[in-house]
């Protein structure tokens, strides 16, 4: 980490921001430097200042960059990194915070330039809230860091030392199989939540009991993030969804059929493989 000097984020938001914030702490002599796109982006990063500079020239940001973090929903982090290609110096190191890998890194690694290196990460931590202000500096402490770049690489050693000096485990796993565990895990728990709270009348709110509220807090997540993740792991969330829909309809034909001993089997069962997660 002696080397790195100047750290360029694109997308403060929470997750960028907190990033920030924790490497300040973790090394002080890191300069973190921010894009800000637009003028309201820029005097609100400035108030609340998660980071040392914040510049509206992308290429301010991110020329003599010594590490560049693309903390963007998944289509935007492929956009970027186009764009910022011509202002990379060479041994730059750039890693993202993307939920979904495979789509990631199938475009970039088509680009990517002589000398620059690419790491896929994913940190499995965060908030349903978006906003740089909301950003903390703890948040990668005791998290798991899944980086899906080869562990052979001298980049890749560099930024899981970085994950590990922030507090986080890493764990190394390929992007195919990223992708497959999120959809099941992360991807297809959100669109479960935003399904179960649009169902959601005003009729129910005097009755909105906390087993609700819990499911339904991450359908609070951003739209437009989501719905970029839902797409870009495609293949994996229809099959997933396909999967749990069968669940719904074998309760469905149970209910209906007032069949009790095999609904308590059911749930039974349920309740086995609920206790492994504890």
């Amino acid at each position: 980490m002696s080397k790195i000097k100047k750290v360029a984020i694109l997308g403060v938001g929470h997750m960028g921001g907190s990033l920030s914030l924790a490497l300040r702490d973790k090394f002080p002599e890191v300069s973190t430097w921010g894009y800000a796109r637009s003028k309201k982006s820029y005097d609100k990063l400035k108030r609340i200042r998660v980071l040392n500079r914040v510049e509206r020239d992308l290429k301010k940001v991110v020329e003599n960059a010594d590490l560049v973090v693309l903390a963007l929903p998944v289509e935007v982090i492929i956009v970027y990194f186009k764009r910022i290609i011509p202002f990379l110096k060479k041994e730059a190191i750039v890693f993202d915070l993307g939920s979904s890998k495979g789509a990631i890194e199938k475009s970039i690694n088509k680009c990517l330039p002589k000398g620059v290196s690419f790491v896929g990460c994913h940190p499995l931590c965060g908030s349903e809230k978006s906003g740089a202000e909301f950003s903390k500096k703890d948040i990668y402490q005791k998290a798991t860091c899944l980086i899906t770049s080869s562990p052979q690489s001298k980049a890749t050693e560099t930024v899981k030392r970085i994950w590990e000096k922030l507090g986080s485990k890493v764990i190394f796993i390929s992007s195919q199989r990223h992708d497959k565990f999120l959809s099941y895990l992360s991807h297809l728990p959100h669109l479960i939540s935003f399904s179960l709270t649009d169902g959601f009348s005003k009729d129910h709110l005097k009755f909105s009991l906390q087993s609700f509220k819990d499911l339904t807090r991450i359908s609070l997540s951003p739209a437009s993030v989501w719905a970029e993740i839902f797409l870009s792991n495609k293949g994996n969330l229809l099959t997933d969804l396909n999967n749990f829909m069968k669940i719904l309809k074998k309760f469905e034909n149970l209910i209906k059929k007032n069949d009790k001993n095999k609904i308590v089997d059911l749930i039974k069962k349920i309740n086995t493989k609920q206790k492994h997660l504890s």
